[in-house]
């Protein structure tokens, strides 16, 4: 394998000479990869990015799992899990680990749950596989692991856990949640633009409103300047139920 490098070609052995190049060669998919990728990101899968992307600041300031450690009994196993570390998961299952533990320092979330919010698809087939609850909660707003995933970033597990909870799933019920809100008006408003995609092609209504809020899923994309939302959604015929116009103004 060989890669250029300022306009030469390097060996594999000697460009990567980082953990990062190490895994690249190893493979992306395998377990070794994933593990030598994490150490180079400061033990996170993810780039700093990545995880600011799925909650920061000004995104689910209250879902965000990196820059400090996980409390509790159960500490190294929800620092496991939102490392993205799924051979340490592995390993701590086979030792009797308990699969539906809560995150008591962090909404009280279980591993399934942090794994789909957080994006890990691998990790999810795996505890779903063991067994893991779909219809686990946390103290937030989530009332199953379809929720925590369609308020995460990857739309291949909002599939796969819809695909797992459809028949009871109502994707335009607005009594699930107190607020009124719908999955469509959550992807919406944290600008998850394939999971919207996905939603809409499955049923979900764009016109929705949450009366408690005064948000639909157009007002939520205008008034935090998701731009590139606002137009997907107005494409589905989405209309401002505060203008009746499918527009933010």
């Amino acid at each position: 394998m060989s890669f250029k490098q300022n306009g030469r070609v390097a060996s594999g052995s000697r460009l990567c000479a980082s953990v990062l190049c190490t895994a690249l060669l190893m493979g992306s998919g395998s377990v070794q990869a994933q593990s030598a990728a994490a150490k180079a990101a400061g033990g996170y899968r993810l780039s700093q990015a990545e995880m600011e992307e799925i909650a920061s600041r000004t995104k689910l300031p209250h879902r965000i799992f990196y820059g400090r450690p996980s409390t509790g009994p159960d500490a190294a196993w929800f620092d496991a899990v939102k490392r993205g570390d799924l051979a340490t998961v592995k390993a701590m299952v086979a030792k009797g680990q308990k699969l539906e533990a809560q995150d008591v320092g962090s909404l009280g979330q279980t591993a399934l749950g942090w794994a789909a919010f957080i994006g890990y698809e691998d990790m999810v087939d795996y505890l779903i596989a063991q067994g893991a609850s779909l219809r686990a909660t946390d103290r937030g707003d989530v009332y199953n692991v379809l929720k925590s995933a369609a308020l995460g970033n990857n739309v291949n597990i909002v599939k796969k856990v819809h695909a797992l909870l459809k028949a009871e799933t109502d994707l335009n019920d607005q009594t699930v949640e107190s607020d009124g809100e719908t999955l469509v008006m959550v992807a919406a408003s944290n600008n998850r633009i394939e999971i919207v995609k996905y939603l809409v092609s499955q049923g979900a209504n764009v016109n929705l409103v949450s009366r408690q809020k005064d948000q639909s899923a157009l007002s939520f994309a205008c008034d935090r300047g998701y731009a590139d939302m606002q137009k997907l959604l107005i494409s589905y015929g989405a209309i401002n139920h505060r203008t009746g116009k499918p527009s933010c103004k």
